[in-house]
């Protein structure tokens, strides 16, 4: 009987050890959707809109400097998904716009816009924003 409440110890003690490990690896990688985290909270997007050829464009301004991998923008049933493979870092505080154009949008629309990628500092995010069309 010494023996197994020996043993029972030693596992009681190797538990907390375990759950430490894993809550530190989880926490040091700080890109994505972790174990604990969301990744990068600080990335914002503002957005506004700017009349093109055929429609309008949709302008975004980070406010601070990004590389997006994708973005995907939707109303009322309506989805697309913009891959952007470039690599560009997009200075914050100014505004970009994708070339597509979309027509049939029309005052008071609301569009919701999920943007994903990584800072400058290589850190993933994922931020939303949204737009009420003037």
């Amino acid at each position: 009987m010494k023996g197994n409440n020996k043993m029972k110890k030693t596992l009681l003690l190797f538990i907390p050890v375990f759950l430490l490990a894993v809550l530190i690896a989880a926490c040091g990688n700080n890109t994505g959707t972790g174990l604990l985290g969301q990744g990068n909270n600080n990335v914002t997007f503002t957005m506004g809109v700017q009349q093109s050829t055929n429609g309008v464009q949709f302008t975004w301004q980070p406010n601070v400097s990004v590389r997006v991998s994708q973005m995907i923008l939707g109303t009322n049933g309506f989805s697309d998904t913009i891959t952007d493979n470039s690599n560009q870092l997009y200075t914050g505080n100014e505004v970009w716009a994708y070339p597509n154009e979309y027509t049939g949008v029309t005052s008071g629309q609301q569009w919701q816009f999920s943007f994903t990628g990584t800072d400058s500092l290589n850190q993933g995010y994922t931020a939303t924003a949204n737009l009420t069309i003037p």
